[in-house]
């Protein structure tokens, strides 16, 4: 027996609601553009991006060399004000919504969202960058002259010493499966972070970081999903070394200018989204750099070819050079090809 259903149809305005609908929405768009501007200020450039904490992390490069360059009255429309708080490079950081890039566009600004690459989700891949993910981002501004590859976290004094947990602390992860767009080539077989706590576990604390479904990594201090992103950032900050896999905390490293030892295997190479002053270990083979992101005819052997021995000793190089200053990666978006140079910062 089936039971009968019907529909109920919304009725519909009458002409006289319609009208002064009609006539009250400019009003109210005017008003909230004041609203906006008494707010925020009035706007010259807002950057928009998806969600991920990576991508928005990245945007502060971009902001930086527009303020190097004299730009003003920039905004970004991010839900991740974390990573902008003291930030000097951004003068507003707006909602996610849709109607701040079309405000800034109604008052002679402009909106951009500087993509790196795109995604081919038919063959499951990203499109190779053909220069740094930094720079890409830059040349969507027609920037000339050298501009510095990392991104900037802004911590205050207290947070930086809120981030000590441990003596000789080093900050480890173990998945980036948790993140917006999670990418299977990235990750590395878990056993093989244990593995890394055991050989240098007894010189060293380790700390681990991410979110709550990362598998828990045996021997270290488990605040995996138990601090904010200001929190891991300090954590990172007061650390010898980050060791983990390619993605946002990879960037957060750099960020606080925390080296890094990331493992890479063969997905990407690192010169087109790393750091020199990390220790990138990558494997080179036929089939790398694939940037596929799920689908692999090799069951992943760039990622299994790296022992546990090779990341804690790249681990203990790294810690030797603490305290010197990082290698700072340069690129000049406006030349023709990668003019990437190494600098101290």
């Amino acid at each position: 027996m089936t039971q009968a259903t019907t529909s109920i149809e919304t009725p519909r305005r009458g002409w006289g609601r319609r009208l002064v609908g009609k006539t009250t929405r400019p009003l109210r768009q005017a008003a909230w553009d004041w609203m906006t501007i008494l707010r925020y200020g009035r706007p010259r450039l807002v950057l928009v991006y998806g969600e991920g904490y990576g991508d928005h992390l990245l945007c502060t490069a971009v902001l930086r060399e527009l303020r190097r360059r004299g730009h003003r009255r920039l905004w970004m429309m991010s839900n991740h004000r974390g990573l902008f708080r003291h930030n000097r490079d951004v003068d507003a950081v707006v909602p996610y919504s849709w109607r701040y890039p079309d405000f800034v566009q109604r008052w002679g600004g402009r909106s951009c969202m500087p993509v790196y690459g795109d995604i081919n989700t038919v063959e499951d891949r990203s499109t190779p960058p053909d220069r740094h993910l930094i720079t890409k981002m830059c040349q969507h501004f027609d920037m000339h002259g050298p501009i510095d590859l990392r991104p900037y976290m802004c911590l205050d004094p207290h947070e930086k010493m809120r981030g000590r947990v441990a003596p000789r602390q080093i900050a480890i992860q173990s998945s980036i499966l948790a993140a917006a767009l999670p990418i299977r080539n990235k990750e590395w077989i878990p056993q093989r972070f244990n593995d890394v706590v055991k050989k240098l576990g007894g010189r060293f604390t380790f700390v681990q970081v991410g979110a709550a479904s990362d598998p828990p990594v045996a021997g270290a201090i488990d605040l995996r999903g138990k601090t904010s992103v200001r929190e891991t950032a300090a954590i990172l900050s007061q650390s010898l070394v980050f060791v983990g896999l390619v993605g946002f905390l990879m960037h957060l490293a750099r960020a606080v200018d925390c080296r890094a030892v990331i493992v890479y295997g063969g997905r990407e190479a690192p010169a087109l989204s790393g750091y020199s002053c990390n220790a990138n270990l990558y494997t080179a083979m036929p089939c790398s750099p694939c940037w596929y992101w799920s689908r692999c005819a090799f069951d992943r052997r760039c990622m299994s070819a790296i022992e546990a021995g090779q990341v804690a000793e790249a681990a203990r190089q790294q810690v030797e050079k603490f305290g010197q200053p990082l290698e700072l990666d340069q690129d000049d978006p406006s030349a023709p090809g990668p003019l990437i140079k190494h600098v101290h910062g």
